[in-house]
């Protein structure tokens, strides 16, 4: 009979919690969705720089700064990098697209260069250089 009453008085605690659940604020919800559906695209578009060559991050053509695909891609490089001997980060932009090319692919490469240092990369292992007679915006990573 004890077990019985036992088991009766456990059972409806049980339910009273149950009962309590607190509500999902609907705001929230939709900023966890949102904030899902913005990591999706984000890696779908890394995804789309790895497949075309992953050793290449695409700047905008004005740009001098690594954006969050970039970021993402590098990430994802980064065991590789951080086991090879010698890098060679070698920006590129296109001269006859901005006045002063040589500044931009330089910015470029120095920007993706304190990336990797400051995710772990030994500085010694890391040369930088520029390129400006290619039809390309971005930084071509060389490693071995």
């Amino acid at each position: 009979m004890k077990q019985l009453l036992l088991c009766c008085l456990l059972s409806s605690m049980l339910a009273a919690c149950v009962a309590n659940k607190p509500a999902v604020d609907p705001a929230v919800l939709a900023a966890q969705e949102k904030a899902a559906a913005e990591k999706a695209a984000l890696e779908k578009k890394i995804d789309a720089n790895m497949a075309i060559d992953a050793n290449f991050i695409p700047f905008d053509k004005l740009s001098p700064k690594l954006d969050e695909v970039g970021k993402g891609q590098l990430l994802r490089l980064l065991p590789k990098l951080k086991a090879s001997k010698t890098i060679i980060v070698r920006g590129h932009c296109y001269r006859g697209d901005i006045g002063n090319a040589k500044a931009a692919s330089q910015a470029r490469a120095i920007e993706v260069k304190t990336f990797l240092t400051d995710s772990g990369v030994p500085e010694s292992r890391v040369t930088v250089r520029y390129d400006t007679d290619r039809k390309t915006h971005g930084v071509q990573l060389i490693f071995k």
